[in-house]
């Protein structure tokens, strides 16, 4: 058996067990599957949680509007507050505070006696083990946030009504693309040093990394049609649902 193989498909059982695989990929998954005992377990174990979870009723609520557009309105509110100015005496609190700082700082060593010189404080022993854990968990934390970062770009993508030329049908997704290009450098940074840790997530961090493309690519004042061609590319390769199983897994 092909290790490489193997390794692939180990990745690809929860997006299997949950069908969030395209066709040629559920296709080579299952045929690995039918070869491999350790593999066949697994994936049974999976369809044997999710025919569990699928009993529980909240599950199948769902609120009156679609999630997606409700994070989109969340995350315009959270940039309407940022953008606020702040009133003008928040504007000379921190250069007073920072001014009364640095009076006491210069008074304390004549107001009080000389202390004695402190001690060498000895740097804590870290073993390798502990150190690897923290750079495991480290990689995931920063693999999770990005993306969910990712998700709310495509989400907000999706959910763009915002005209900036009615008589072409365009739409505004100038932010989404600025972000977009922000992801991507990012997605370069963890492809540098934490290939190994989030070994897992790689096929969906490439699927990410060319729909996060497509948008970088976006001008800021965009025809309906291109904007409906990304989200029916994020439709058809269920990129968000892979993005929320991935997040979850990551996140432990």
């Amino acid at each position: 058996m092909n290790p490489f193989a193997h390794r692939r498909a180990r990745r690809r059982l929860t997006l299997l067990a949950y069908e969030a695989l395209d066709a040629h990929e559920r296709e080579d998954t299952l045929s690995h599957v039918e070869a491999c005992p350790r593999c066949a377990r697994e994936l049974t174990g999976l369809w044997d949680l999710r025919a569990r979870l699928d009993l529980d009723p909240l599950r199948g609520a769902e609120p009156p509007v679609p999630v997606e557009f409700l994070t989109a309105r969340v995350q315009a509110r959270i940039d309407d507050v940022l953008k606020r100015p702040r009133p003008v005496w928040g504007r000379w609190l921190v250069p007073l505070a920072a001014a009364a700082v640095l009076v006491l700082a210069a008074l304390l060593p004549r107001l009080l006696p000389p202390s004695p010189a402190p001690r060498a404080a000895e740097a804590p022993e870290v073993s390798a083990d502990a150190l690897a854990r923290l750079e495991r968990t480290v990689a995931r934390e920063q693999t999770a946030r990005y993306l969910s970062d990712a998700g709310d770009v495509l989400v907000s993508v999706a959910a763009a009504s915002e005209d900036c030329d009615k008589r072409e049908g365009r739409v505004e997704v100038g932010e989404a693309s600025a972000r977009s290009r922000d992801l991507l450098v990012r997605r370069a940074l963890l492809v540098e040093s934490d290939r190994a840790e989030v070994a897992s997530a790689a096929p969906v961090l490439d699927d990410v990394e060319h729909a996060l493309r497509e948008v970088a690519a976006l001008p800021s004042c965009v025809r309906a049609v291109e904007v409906q061609r990304v989200r029916e590319q994020v439709e058809k390769r269920q990129l968000l649902m892979k993005i929320r199983l991935m997040t979850r897994e990551l996140e432990g």
